[in-house]
Order: structure tokens, then C-alpha cells, then sequence
């Protein structure tokens, strides 16, 4: 399932960030005056302040590319939210009961609860018990690659929102200088005297993108370390009872 929406979000993502560039040859300076005006538009319609959807358009392509990293990041939250789970990823219950019966040496009962169950206790039981025809060195092998390969897919599964929690500040920062390029071109390209409201467009983009940017990174950089250490504590897990499961697997 995570590998679909991994595979989802990467397109998503990628079609978002090709329509932003195909979408920046609309920050070439107009240099008539009617066109300069339109950076403010939303500006000049708000007689009592800016509202929320009119200070989101100021910041133009670059905001919509920030609300598509947001809405994958709330994909990937979610997705999270509801799988890193150790009751369900290592089960106290299910790992006691696998370790009590390997103890008496119910190779068959094992499998066979293992195969009913879908958790990384699991998957770290049917990789032993694959490899005991062929000896302990082998099902000792089997068994820590497995423990590893879910770990490391654990870890896989919140890489995205350190991506994008890294990358949302530097779209914002292209924004603000997309941004201050615009103000300095009303400068540049005024024939007559520089309108402040045609300054205050440029410049109100650039703080808009910047904000954008940080208000989409910030919370993706607290739950990534909040999810962090979910994952350490579901790895201190694993480690303790695959250090038992591969003792006893090794005996029977």
C-alpha cells in the first residue's frame, strides 16, 4: 500500500512542480501601466484589508505549488498517523505468546499463527523458519536482514516529509526573490513616478511565498521527528524480541 501512495505522491508532486516552471515565463515584467497594475489587483479591490484567498493569490505560482506540497504532505501525515502503530506493528501479546511456543518448540503452531498475522514479529518468524532446513547460520542471516529490511522500510516511509520539509523553504525563498524582482522592475520600467501600491505587490509576494513556505515546512519538520520517534521505539522493539526469536529458533 505504501509503495502505491509513495509512487502517488512522487507524480503528484512532480506534475505540480513542471505546471510551477512551465508557469514562470508569467513573471516577465509588463512593463505597460495597466499590466503593472495587475500584481495589486487583489490589493486595490480590498478596501478594508486583504482577505486570506486574496493574500494566497498574491503569492501566484508559487503558492500553488506549496498547497500541492502541503496536500501531499497531509497524505503522507495521515498514512503515518495511521500505520505507525507498535500495538500493531509489534503486538506484546501476539510476540509473547510466538516466543512461549517456540520455547516448547511448536514450529507448526508458530508458522501457522504467523501466517494469519501481518506484523514485522511476523515477518521475522517466517523468514527463520523459511531458512531452518538449511541451518542456524542461515536462519540467523534471514532473520536480521528481515528485521533490518522493516526497519529500513519504516524509516522509507516518513522520508517524504523530511523532503518536503526541507524543500518548502527554498520554494518560498524563490518566491521571494521572484518577488523582488517584480518590485524592482516597477522601479526599472516606470516612465513616470513609482506608484507605492505597484511596489507593495512585489514585495507583498515575497513575504506571502516566504510564509507559505514555512507554514507548510514547520509542521512536516515536527511530525517528522515526532514519527522519528515512533519508528526508534518500534525498532527498540524489534531488536528485543528478534534477539530472542533468533535464540530459540537456533535451539529448535
Amino acid at each position: 500500500m505504501y509503495r502505491v501512495l509513495r509512487k502517488n505522491i512522487s507524480v503528484f508532486l512532480f506534475v505540480i512542480l513542471s505546471v510551477g516552471i512551465l508557469n514562470l515565463s508569467s513573471i516577465t515584467p509588463a512593463f505597460a501601466d495597466g499590466q503593472l497594475e495587475t500584481y495589486v489587483d487583489s490589493l486595490q479591490q480590498a478596501k478594508e484589508g486583504v482577505t486570506l484567498w486574496q493574500t494566497i493569490r498574491m503569492g501566484g505560482v508559487i503558492m500553488i505549488v506549496l498547497a500541492g506540497m502541503s496536500i501531499a504532505a497531509t497524505a503522507i501525515i495521515i498514512h503515518n498517523f495511521m500505520t505507525l502503530k507498535i500495538e500493531k506493528l509489534t503486538p506484546v501479546v501476539f510476540s509473547e505468546n510466538i516466543v512461549k511456543q517456540l520455547g516448547t518448540g511448536k514450529i507448526e503452531a508458530v508458522k501457522s499463527l504467523c501466517q494469519r498475522k501481518s506484523n514485522i514479529i511476523s515477518s521475522i518468524v517466517l523468514a527463520g523458519i523459511k531458512k531452518k532446513p538449511h541451518g542456524p547460520m542461515l536462519v540467523r542471516e534471514a532473520m536480521e536482514n528481515c528485521a533490518r529490511k522493516e526497519v529500513n522500510h519504516l524509516w522509507q516511509k516518513i522520508s517524504y516529509l523530511a523532503d518536503i520539509a526541507s524543500v518548502a523553504p527554498l520554494v518560498g525563498l524563490l518566491g521571494t526573490v521572484l518577488g523582488m524582482i517584480q518590485a524592482f522592475n516597477v522601479i526599472a520600467f516606470q516612465s513616470a513616478v513609482v506608484k507605492p501600491m505597484l511596489l507593495a505587490g512585489g514585495i507583498s509576494k515575497a513575504m506571502i511565498t516566504t510564509a507559505g513556505g514555512l507554514i507548510v515546512a514547520i509542521p512536516a519538520m515536527l511530525l517528522h521527528a515526532y514519527f522519528k520517534g515512533k519508528i526508534l521505539e518500534i525498532s527498540n522493539a524489534v531488536e528485543t524480541y528478534s534477539t530472542d526469536l533468533i535464540k530459540l529458533m537456533e535451539k529448535n
